[in-house]
């Protein structure tokens, strides 16, 4: 992921409907697992911080990244237990962690199947991994690019990923799903207009954001008991066997 996008995201993350939105369905879904009392929990392209704070409430949590720059902005979140490695060949032995979270990560390996692998390899028994993707190959466009992106999945690569490395997949479904109508429709003007360099602004006036955020709230309320056919992230919850 370029350098330059760790900042914005510092700055928008507490705030921009998107990120908060998925904090609070990430944060839902693990309440959901049944963890052991002090749960061991990596999250993997942590960026900067903001879900590895949240998971750091739920037990010993750890971040690693790629990129030194992301630290910069952890720390000042206050978020410990840092790890600088790629995420094709991590750094721990087999059978460490009872969850991996891998938010929006997974799209800018060039090797994604070797990157689960090792999910799945320093995952204790019946493990979990919560993995969220951006969704549709068709939607493809500038914002990709400038966000260092390989791939956009559709449900049935996902699941067919995650079934081939070894996963149980639990749970695969899309989200963002009631604001799908508008974001499509970004998303086409950013393929066919968008810089390839620079992501979009993530500012909007302070009421449009509160609406976008009270939609996506009540989906992530009702996520995963009820699930629309469509959204431009697809959420998927896997157990190691």
């Amino acid at each position: 992921m370029p350098k330059s996008e760790y900042r914005k995201m510092f700055e928008a993350e507490t705030s921009y409907f998107w990120f908060v939105a998925k904090q609070r369905l990430v944060k839902r879904l693990a309440a959901r697992i049944k963890f052991p009392k002090t749960p061991e929990i990596l999250d993997l392209g942590c960026g900067t911080g903001i879900n590895l704070k949240n998971l750091q409430e739920l037990g010993f949590a750890a971040g690693l990244d790629y990129f030194a720059e992301a630290f910069d902005y952890c720390l000042k979140r206050s978020a410990k237990e840092l790890v600088l490695s790629p995420e094709e060949v991590l750094p721990f032995r087999q059978d460490s962690f009872d969850l991996v979270i891998s938010l929006d990560s997974i799209e800018h390996t060039d090797n994604a199947g070797a990157m689960v692998k090792e999910i799945l390899r320093i995952l204790k028994q019946g493990g979990r991994l919560l993995i969220t993707v951006p969704a549709y190959p068709g939607l493809f466009g500038a914002h990709d690019y400038a966000l260092g992106h390989k791939v956009r999945y559709t449900k049935k690569s996902l699941s067919a990923l995650l079934l081939g490395a070894g996963f149980e997949v639990e749970l695969c479904g899309h989200f963002f799903g009631l604001v799908f109508p508008a974001a499509l429709l970004l998303k086409l003007f950013q393929k066919r207009f968008g810089s390839k360099t620079e992501t979009i602004s993530y500012y909007l006036p302070f009421p449009v954001n509160q609406i976008l955020l009270g939609i996506c709230g009540l989906e992530s309320r009702l996520f995963p008991w009820f699930q629309l056919p469509f959204g431009t992230s697809l959420v998927a919850l896997c157990k190691k066997p």
